[in-house]
């Protein structure tokens, strides 16, 4: 097992007991409605957890991976979406205005997003053919495109928003030629004339987490509100993508968490023969490897998040950790249904089938299974 320091087991403990107390209790309905509860969401703010990767001079808690995916992996041990929404907000929109914002734009929005306000991570496109763009008129930009999937988009208060600004020369045997820059932009929803946020639709699982379509047209955007350099935002996104897809592997094994408990709890429980089902060879197989799948997965998670926190490169371990942790939650819950028998696809009777259509979407989030097994070829096959 993964050794935990004294710090960083008592910010899980205080994880654990947070998400027990305030997100366990409606984690059921918010599923069921399909919608995120904004009381919720108030309680994660007022607790400290939305400001957990949030520096402390501006109001976070400065805590580091580890710390973080603690605190992950037990609210998505409660609800996976309240998980998703904190990670969206925390290890991308908060983690790149951190590390690239100017002084400005984090002392003017890094203190609100750690108390008060819910941020958005806009990179995908509708339709990656006819990208969003922004192109610079005296001192705004202004945007037009269509963003899609994007987590938290419908209620964000600041989205940081990716757009092709213009050109720029490329100079190779020679030859000039221009490509498209790409840079990231700061918006506030609550300023933003020409902006509709909409819901992208009902998902099988994850299904509170607000996901929606991002439409831009002609907004207005301060030429002040460049994120970093210009030109140089799709390398600021896919640098955040990677700590993204460690928090998105610690809410995979907390959902895996979820499904083994309930598994272990109903197999002890449920009478069948004169004796619990617990008993039987069959179940203790499947919750055997069960166990032994997600400690791995946790373990893998964990050694990419202290990486991370080593300043050792970690694109690799990350992808590694999200590919593996998504796989085994979908493993575990799939293995938690088979347990419950025929209670356990019965909605409302018992969670597991709520943690089976979620542990499934982690497999496309924050990069697929595929993308990831992609990124850790390109590693190892390095000339």
């Amino acid at each position: 097992m993964f050794d935990l320091s004294e710090k960083q087991r008592e910010i899980r403990a205080w994880a654990r007991e947070f998400a027990e107390r305030e997100i366990a209790p409606r984690a059921a309905g918010m599923d069921k409605v399909g919608r995120y509860d904004r009381a919720a969401l108030d309680a994660m703010f007022e607790a400290g957890m939305m400001g957990l990767l949030a520096p402390t001079e501006f109001g976070g808690r400065g805590a580091s991976a580890l710390e973080y995916v603690t605190a992950v992996e037990e609210l998505a041990r409660c609800d996976a979406s309240t998980a998703l929404v904190m990670s969206i907000h925390s290890s991308l929109c908060v983690a790149l205005l951190a590390e690239h914002a100017s002084d400005e734009i984090k002392a003017h929005v890094l203190p609100e997003l750690a108390k008060k306000k819910l941020g958005a991570f806009a990179l995908t496109e509708l339709d990656p053919t006819t990208p969003t763009r922004a192109p610079e008129e005296g001192d705004h930009f202004v945007a037009t495109g269509t963003k899609m999937y994007i987590t938290n988009g419908p209620i964000a208060d600041v989205i940081v928003l990716f757009a092709i600004t213009g050109e720029t020369a490329v100079e190779k045997d020679g030859k000039v030629t221009k490509r498209d820059e790409m840079s990231a932009l700061l918006v506030e929803a609550e300023h933003a004339d020409g902006f509709a946020p909409e819901s992208a639709g009902i998902k099988i699982g994850l299904k509170a987490a607000p996901v929606g379509k991002l439409v831009f047209d002609g907004m207005r955007i301060p030429a002040a509100h460049v994120i970093g350099k210009r030109g140089k935002g799709m390398r600021m996104a896919l640098g955040v993508l990677d700590g993204g897809r460690i928090g998105a592997a610690a809410m995979a094994v907390g959902i895996g968490q979820a499904a083994l408990e309930a598994s272990k709890a109903y197999a002890l429980s449920r009478v069948t023969g004169g004796r619990p089902i617990a008993k039987f060879q069959a179940v203790q197989l499947m919750i055997a490897e069960m166990a032994t799948r997600l400690e791995a997965a946790r373990a893998l998670t964990y050694q990419a998040a202290a990486t991370m926190d080593e300043g050792a490169p970690y694109g690799e371990i990350a992808a590694q950790a999200k590919l593996f942790a998504s796989e085994t939650a979908s493993f575990v819950a799939s293995k938690a249904v088979q347990v419950h028998g025929g209670s356990g696809v019965v909605a409302d009777l018992h969670p597991v089938e709520r943690y089976f259509r979620d542990a499934r979407v982690t497999e496309i989030i924050e990069g697929t299974s595929e993308i990831q097994k992609l990124v850790v070829a390109g590693w190892e096959l390095r000339g």
